[in-house]
């Protein structure tokens, strides 16, 4: 292992040429990127865009509630699911079974006519239906609001941004775009950027105003896509459908307090500048303007329920897991009508 001074990959070895404050901060950065969050709500904000989101709000979007219908929007976690290829999958064993006292097992030596079932999963906390965090990614050593990226460490997790900041939020005005329905086409096709007129576009046609402090869902198909392929590596080869960079300055005029896609990766892939730099769009989102991202998500069944009811808000709650320093997290986000 080792590093260059421009922060790449090397045999050798440079050490950062800055230091850190005691807020976790690295003294002296600016962010020159813009448009960006940093500040926008305080030195010390660890949340980001979520701020959005106020108890009025909350309120205002039960009242979209009114048969009560509940809708997942999560796809099923099982071994096999679409998992991005640097995480390993779902691997889900159980400690004792009914099959165990069936046949008869030590446990039962311990505790004579106990019967049950305990099981464990082992997986990654974004090798699913997800939220990306703000602990997710970094440039130039920094993630957002400034923090060192040096505070996210291998044994004690985020110490600064941590998904654990998002468990009392992320239940909103929830708002779906049917990209594919309102263009006529039964998915997008992988490699196409989403670009911020197809999303006005859309809006337009479905009636639907996008609001600050919304919860915004994008409709691709690309996640169904997978699931009816025989050879996944065809899905994975292709590219995805996802947000272009001119995105980034629409999603901030919005306000929204996060976003999330049926794809791997939210942003478009292969990314629109290729030598820029991996998931540019992940680091304009997450890293600047502090949006909590969700990939993954299934969205066919909230599009039908959607469509048959003619409207495209509803309530949303999509807490993410209480994970203390997690830069992610698994959800079932329940969509209610």
């Amino acid at each position: 292992m080792g590093r260059n001074s421009k922060g790449e990959w090397t045999l050798s070895w440079t050490p950062p040429q800055y230091s850190v404050d005691d807020d976790g901060k690295r003294i002296g950065y600016t962010n020159e990127n813009t448009p960006n969050n940093w500040g926008r709500w305080g030195h010390e904000d660890e949340r980001g865009t979520t701020n959005f989101i106020t108890p009025d709000l909350v309120k205002e979007a039960a009242g979209l509630i009114s048969s009560g219908k509940t809708i997942s929007c999560a796809v099923p976690v099982e071994a096999g699911g679409p998992v991005h290829p640097s995480r390993p999958g779902v691997v889900h064993h159980f400690g004792y079974s009914g099959a165990d006292s069936v046949v008869g097992s030590r446990l039962q030596s311990i505790a004579p006519g106990f019967q049950g079932a305990d099981d464990y999963i082992f997986m990654p906390l974004q090798g699913s239906t997800q939220w990306d965090g703000l602990p997710h990614i970094f440039h130039d050593d920094v993630m957002y609001n400034g923090y060192w990226m040096g505070n996210v460490e291998g044994m004690g997790g985020a110490a600064k941004c941590g998904i654990q900041n998002q468990k009392d939020t992320l239940t909103s005005r929830g708002v779906l775009l049917d990209l594919p329905r309102h263009q006529g086409i039964e998915r997008s096709e992988p490699g196409v950027p989403i670009t911020p007129a197809m999303l006005d576009e859309c809006a337009q046609a479905q009636g639907v105003e996008i609001r600050r402090g919304d919860i915004l869902l994008i409709r691709t198909g690309h996640v169904p896509w997978y699931y009816s392929l025989a050879d996944k590596s065809e899905f994975w080869a292709a590219g995805a459908p996802g947000l272009s960079d001119a995105t980034v300055e629409w999603i901030h005029s919005k306000e929204i307090a996060a976003l999330a896609v049926d794809n791997i990766a939210v942003e478009v892939e292969p990314a629109e500048n290729p030598e820029s730099q991996l998931y540019p769009v992940h680091v304009r989102l997450i890293r600047d303007l502090g949006l909590t991202i969700g990939e993954v998500w299934w969205l066919e069944d909230v599009a039908t329920e959607c469509i048959a009811e003619d409207r495209w808000e509803f309530f949303l709650s999509a807490a993410p897991m209480n994970v203390s320093g997690g830069a992610g997290s698994l959800i079932n986000p329940i969509a209610v009508f």
